[in-house]
């Protein structure tokens, strides 16, 4: 069989490859002025940062079964301890219920997770005859993950209810209770999903074919055929919350034949015409590298083996996960080599190969924006780093320019007060606008020219942006290729204040920061099209519930979001936040006083701008050091 084809799909990816080429060409450039290196990534990974061993910690449960001579709440007791235990088909669990019901129990995936065993309410009410009763669970609710594996936390207060309907045993007064009905999932505590799950991504496309999009879900590792059930959960395509945002290669409906053998494993795809095959292999290679103990695979295709020259295989047929075959479509959505940028003396300014103990000459930006002829109090960088945008000061105007000597600046928003930037590997801007008094708002961008006029700009020292816009008065715009201007569709956060939007690099999620009653959320929703061209984001989820007073927030990578906030009142601090909505937040590194943003991109340190007008970077998510004068640091995106 010949070598994949390429589909109109791919001639789009296309767009995306020549950006990371141009990307790295502008790299090479700015790089030979610059003497900053900058070295490792803060967490390892790469597009994820899912452990290298997901079986690491995985405890085997050794269930103690039914007792003897317990009453119905006893029972139930023994059954939520005993249903941790997923070996042979949750064999401990069957034990505790009639042989009828064991045999037609089928857990469908889903899991209702609550918190502590021993906080656990059990109510009990024994019929008149003595042979029957009913046993109510009720406990907090702590989260759920349903039957496709998305896990997502519960509101504060949620209550758990379940009946568990128990009988004796035969009929008799004196035969052992038993469970003969109860719902058809998982009650698990937090404790037991720990042990026995873990985050994974499955892969699919954002819409312009561009970069993979990871879909994390939470899979049980305690029983075989873990490499089966992700391919298959993979094949049956996107979790129902990602699914409206993404494409997959596998057509609706179809299913694979999926075989693991030693360390390859084998994906037979039937009854399908025309497909993009290398896209199909790239969302397997992209998932299976997760998994450490499949080192080949093989994809075959009505019958066919499909050969990839050159992904690193032993043979054609069998290309390896790992390869970098796959990068020009990497969830990263960003080229290895990019540069960071920030704000000195009303200029701006990027640098390459950071480090915390090697500080050295970085390069003023070709162009105007860099040169400061426009005086800027927010920008963001295309994520092919060719392209400037800002806010001029005072928030009325949105300007671009191209960052190469001789550019000139376009304004492409203008009377209103814009508030944020950032950018998708498609080369389109989005950009909020807080609207609530447009009156007033003209009138302080006219007061704010007026003093920039009169008064030097201090990008080293940011200022305190005031209050939160009002719930509903902030609107979103997309700038296709950076102008063609579209209103976006924000109506689900119409009840809180929008403090910060960031679009994901890859142009299929925007993690915001709202604020309702002067407490902050973090949250991340989906970005939608339809076929008329209209665009919404919405459908937003709470990620980082324990995190407080939550103030910036940047996309590391695809999976997991830089925040600065702080926990249970504690020091404002830098945190990582998966967006597999069960890992808890993780520390940064020491907390640094007078953090005001932070940024991050895959394989690179974090980096943070303080209000002393320094900026701060960590390679090993335990020290921040101090690194050069400057205010505002961002990666591209």
């Amino acid at each position: 069989m010949s070598a994949p084809t390429r589909t109109p799909r791919a001639a789009r990816r296309g767009r995306a490859v020549r950006a990371l080429v141009a990307a790295s060409a502008a790299c090479a450039v700015l790089a030979s002025c610059a003497t900053v290196p900058m070295t490792g990534p803060v967490v390892p990974g790469d597009g994820g940062d899912t452990p290298s061993d997901p079986y690491g910690g995985y405890v085997r449960l050794l269930p103690a079964g039914p007792q003897e001579g317990v009453g119905p709440e006893g029972l139930v007791g023994g059954f939520l301890k005993d249903m941790g235990s997923f070996e042979e088909d949750h064999k401990a669990a069957r034990s505790y219920m009639f042989p009828s019901l064991s045999e037609e129990w089928s857990p469908d995936g889903s899991v209702r997770v609550f918190g502590d065993l021993d906080a656990v309410g059990l109510d009990t009410e024994v019929g008149a005859d003595g042979l029957t009763a009913t046993v109510r669970m009720r406990s907090s609710l702590m989260a759920t993950i349903d039957d496709g594996g998305k896990y997502v936390q519960s509101d504060a207060g949620h209550l758990l209810e379940v009946p568990f309907e128990l009988a004796r045993e035969g009929g008799d007064p004196e035969g052992e209770w038993r469970i003969q009905d109860m719902p058809d999932e998982l009650i698990l505590s937090q404790l037991d999903v720990e042990r026995t799950h873990r985050p994974f991504n499955l892969y699919y496309f954002n819409p312009e074919g561009t970069a993979l999009v990871p879909d994390p879900v939470y899979l049980p590792v305690s029983n075989d055929e873990l490499a089966e059930r992700l391919l298959n959960k993979l094949v049956a395509g996107p979790t129902d919350w990602l699914a409206p945002a993404v494409d997959s290669a596998f057509p609706e409906g179809v299913g694979a034949d999926v075989e693991i053998d030693a360390e390859t494993a084998i994906i037979r795809v039937d009854g399908v015409g025309q497909v993009d095959e290398f896209e199909m292999a790239a969302q397997i290679a992209w998932t299976l590298r997760q998994l450490p103990e499949v080192e080949e695979f093989t994809l075959v295709v009505n019958g066919d083996e499909v050969p990839f020259p050159d992904s690193g295989g032993d043979s054609n047929d069998r290309p390896r996960p790992a390869s970098e075959f796959w990068s020009s479509v990497s969830p990263n959505a960003i080229s290895a080599g990019i540069h960071a940028y920030f704000t000195h003396d009303g200029q701006l300014w990027s640098a390459a190969d950071w480090a915390s103990d090697t500080i050295g000459d970085a390069e003023r930006v070709p162009g105007p924006l860099g040169a400061g002829d426009v005086q800027l109090e927010n920008f963001a960088v295309s994520v092919d780093e060719s392209t400037i945008a800002g806010i001029t000061v005072g928030g009325g105007e949105v300007v671009t320019a191209f960052a190469s000597p001789g550019a000139e600046v376009s304004e492409v928003l203008s009377d209103g007060v814009f508030t944020s930037l950032s950018w998708d590997v498609n080369g389109d801007l989005w950009v909020t606008e807080q609207t609530s008094d447009p009156e007033e708002a003209e009138e302080d961008s006219a007061d704010e020219d007026e003093r920039a006029e009169d008064e030097p700009v201090d990008e080293e020292t940011p200022t305190d942006d005031g209050p939160a816009p009002e719930p509903g008065t902030t609107d979103l715009w997309l700038l296709r290729d950076g102008d063609e201007v579209v209103s976006v569709d924000l109506s689900d956060l119409r009840d809180r204040s929008l403090v910060n939007f960031q679009i994901s690099r890859d142009g299929t999620r925007a993690a915001v920061i709202t604020e309702v009653d002067g407490e902050t959320s973090l949250q991340v929703g989906r970005v939608v099209s339809d076929s008329d061209g209209r665009v919404s984001v919405g459908s937003f989820i709470t990620l980082g519930r324990e995190l407080d007073e939550i103030t910036d927030i940047s996309w590391r990578s695809g999976d997991q979001l830089a925040v600065l906030g702080n926990r249970e009142g504690g020091t404002g601090q830098a945190f990582l936040v998966s967006l597999d909505g069960g890992t808890p937040a993780a520390s940064a590194g020491t907390p640094v006083p007078g953090m005001v943003n932070i940024s991050g991109a895959p394989g690179q340190p974090l980096i943070a701008g303080s209000d002393d007008g320094n900026i701060w970077i960590t390679t090993d998510r335990l020290n921040w050091q101090s690194a050069v004068e400057g205010g505002s640091p961002t990666f591209p995106g």
